[in-house]
């Protein structure tokens, strides 16, 4: 799977902001535990285009999530700030 072929929209980024709020956590702590590492695959995976998630079912990208947690937290990190400034660039 290469993670680069998926965008990340806004509305998936907000859905993540309010799990890690919720659950009182960053973004690293929820990619290191297991079962919020889960959770937080289950909501990327609702937000690619239904033909990617039939070849990539939730379990398989849950497993692929927490086996390489590392690099994924690196590439979503550098998204989600992507996503922020281009919504300070469209909010001037």
């Amino acid at each position: 799977m290469n993670i680069n072929q998926f965008q990340i929209s806004n509305y998936v980024k907000k859905q993540i902001d309010q799990y890690l709020a919720d659950h009182e956590t960053t973004l690293r702590n929820a990619m290191d535990n297991e079962q919020q590492s889960r959770e937080l695959a289950a909501i990327l995976h609702t937000g690619f285009p239904k033909m990617v998630q039939k070849i990539y079912s939730l379990a398989k990208f849950e497993k692929f999530f927490w086996e390489k947690r590392d690099l994924l937290h690196e590439y979503l990190a550098a998204r989600f700030t992507s996503l922020e400034q281009q919504a300070a660039k469209k909010a001037k």
